[in-house]
């Protein structure tokens, strides 16, 4: 069998355009990575973020709190399904770039997850590091199999960016790998192993102010272990295959698409050098237009939902959360993770306003999260 390249000098043309439009509303053929939230699987992907959370993985801890359990962090639903899309545009590299969540119920160890995606609507832009490109959209419901019962909601958001060889592609300066000085390493590590976590003890909402901080996390230096750890508990796509099954996907992606799921197009499968390897080799993203190697779209969302969790305690559940990317994190970098409260309502609930910043002082993502406190 003949596999496809995918040419990497594809541009937007306003037929892609009118293509991908007319998707809008088609119900998506998902694969999921986790079906269910067992301890395992709930223990991989919180610690692939590097979340230590006792709620996530120990047993007698959880089991003496209000939950009675083990639960998932809420981001954990990623790992079913992340609603990243690359349907349409063949060749036109997608890069993600955030989600809209809301959450419903809690996530307990035990319960299935149904994921139903359909498409959104398709936007076209253009900015400082593409002259032309498209947002693409996808709605997803995740339901408990066992009574239907919506557990979230999600709007994600992926940029279709033609590559750096494309008339207008992505074009990122390239990178070194920051060079950290030994007592650079050592504040990391200080800051990495003294995370305030409020626990067990409930936040009084009448205590919390409008300004209070959102102690900050850090999550690096980003390297190959950080995103394998990450891969362990939230796969990067469908397409990350292993040996045989990866020759089966590029035979389906020429002769039998029907097979595959498809909120990727065809040719992404048929690749021999998958376009998501440009997250683990920096090679494949300076062909991106990439600065360097870098981290994943929703492993990044996730990580904005760390400090929040921490923050809010065992008894608090987060509502909504909004993360938009704004900028990669390749390897080398290290990023820190925090927020402001903003607002603080009758009602319980605290709006916080999230950001995440690089070692070289630069905003790589911000947004926003919706807390109950009671």
């Amino acid at each position: 069998m003949a596999t496809t390249r995918l040419e990497f000098s594809t541009e937007i043309t306003d037929e892609m355009l009118s293509e991908a439009s007319a998707l809008e509303g088609q119900e998506i053929r998902v694969e999921p990575w986790n079906n269910e939230a067992t301890l395992d699987t709930i223990r991989h992907y919180a610690w692939g973020l590097g979340d230590p959370n006792p709620l996530f993985h120990d047993e007698q801890y959880a089991a003496a709190s209000a939950h009675g359990d083990v639960i998932a962090p809420p981001t954990f639903l990623y790992s079913s399904y992340d609603g990243a899309i690359g349907l349409g545009f063949p060749g036109v590299q997608p890069i993600y770039a955030g989600t809209e969540w809301v959450f419903h119920e809690t996530i307990h160890r035990g319960d299935r997850i149904l994921p139903k995606a359909r498409l959104g609507k398709v936007t076209v832009h253009s900015g400082r590091h593409s002259s032309r490109f498209a947002i693409q959209r996808v709605h997803t419901e995740y339901r408990r199999e066992s009574d239907g019962v919506l557990l979230a909601e999600a709007l994600a958001s992926t940029f279709r960016v033609p590559r750096a060889s494309a008339s207008g592609g992505l074009s990122y300066q390239a990178r070194d790998r920051h060079a950290y000085r030994d007592e650079e390493l050592e504040e990391i590590r200080r800051w990495a192993t003294t995370e305030v976590r409020q626990g067990a003890t409930p936040r009084n909402p009448a205590d919390v102010r409008v300004g209070d901080v959102v102690p900050e996390v850090v999550k690096g230096p980003i390297d190959q272990i950080t995103m394998t750890a990450y891969y362990a508990g939230c796969i990067g796509s469908p397409g990350y295959k292993a040996a045989e099954l990866s020759w089966l996907y590029r035979t389906w992606a020429v002769e039998s698409p029907e097979l595959l799921p498809n909120n990727y197009d065809p040719t992404y499968f048929s690749e021999r050098v998958l376009p998501s390897l440009g997250h683990q080799d920096p090679e494949v993203a300076k062909e991106i237009g990439m600065p360097g190697a870098y981290n994943n779209g929703p492993q990044k969302c996730g990580w904005m939902a760390h400090p929040v969790l921490n923050w809010m305690g065992d008894a608090g559940s987060l509502r909504e959360l909004s993360v938009r990317l704004r900028r990669p994190d390749i390897f080398g970098d290290t990023v820190w993770c925090g927020g402001t409260v903003t607002e603080v309502r009758d009602n319980g609930e605290v709006l916080i306003a999230l950001s995440a910043r690089n070692q070289l002082g630069e905003q790589t993502a911000e947004g926003s999260a919706l807390v109950r406190l009671s």
